[in-house]
């Protein structure tokens, strides 16, 4: 396995006082990103869907009949789903029936038939729409802009090549990541952390492991899946904001974990991922 240096900063000011940067032009071009939980919120896309979803299916009905409150329902179908599926052990029948009692429950004020039928076509819907919900991270347009002066940037995800390219285009995103620079495991055939995806990133791009920094926040499927191949990571870990953890230790330049022989930072953000790059 090749281990980069961890130690060839660059340096910039912050406050007035010196930063190191890990990552310079000079020896790193091209960032990679992945999607859900990195770039995207995944509760908040959840959130905007379902309620755009029960907005449309209360469309059926005359809402004076009862107090309606979606935000309440979307909680309540939250907190249950919540208690049930952590029983469901993984299970996918327990997981279908969580889904259906925690509507059950989040609409029993309310003049839904909440049958299996109810179920089915409205996670349908949810999951037709999903991606025209979707909802960036704060900070992600003014980061990738800062990045993509400096760094050729691109997308490798578990997922599909044309529903992250309409949600990159629709976020007006497609400006800093183009299409052709968006690698999905439905077109190549393998799922990260096979290094097989990552290769194709790489090749496609045109530049060598050691020039390219993966962030994820899957430790398995992106930190380890990318340094596997000899690429640098960053591991957004958002929970790093509230604190260190077991096995981290925290310096001037952050949180950091060990891979091996390696050395990952950990950000708790995009504002956090831009100070490790030297942009100018």
């Amino acid at each position: 396995m090749n281990n980069p240096s961890p130690h060839t900063y660059g340096r910039g000011r912050k406050g007035g006082k010196p930063v190191n940067r890990r990552f310079t032009p000079r020896t790193t071009k091209a960032v990679f990103f992945d999607m859900n939980n990195t770039l995207i919120d995944a509760k908040a896309s959840f959130d905007a869907c379902f309620l755009h979803v029960l907005t449309d299916f209360a469309g059926r009905w005359d809402p004076g009949e009862g107090d309606w409150n979606p935000r309440r329902v979307l909680e309540t179908y939250r907190t249950e789903w919540g208690k049930l599926a952590a029983k469901a052990e993984g299970r996918p029948e327990r997981l279908e029936e969580a889904k259906k009692k925690g509507l059950q429950k989040a609409l029993r004020h309310y003049p839904f038939q909440v049958n299996d039928g109810f179920v089915r076509s409205f996670f349908r819907e949810m999951h037709n729409q999903m991606r025209e919900h979707a909802v960036p991270f704060a900070g992600v347009a003014d980061t990738l802009s800062a990045l993509s002066g400096a760094y050729a940037l691109g997308v490798v995800t578990n997922g599909s090549k044309e529903q992250q390219q309409r949600v990159l285009r629709r976020l007006k995103l497609s400006g800093f990541i183009p299409d052709e620079r968006v690698f999905a495991s439905t077109r190549s055939g393998y799922r990260k952390p096979h290094p097989a995806l990552f290769r194709e990133a790489l090749r496609a791009t045109g530049v060598r492991a050691a020039e390219s920094v993966m962030v994820g926040d899957s430790w398995k499927n992106d930190i380890s899946g990318a340094i596997r191949c000899g690429m640098k990571a960053v591991w957004m870990n958002r929970a790093a904001g509230n604190g260190g953890k077991s096995g981290e230790r925290t310096g001037s330049d952050g949180s950091v974990r060990r891979l091996g022989e390696t050395e990952v930072p950990l950000v708790p953000g995009m504002k956090a991922l831009l100070e490790l790059f030297e942009t100018r």
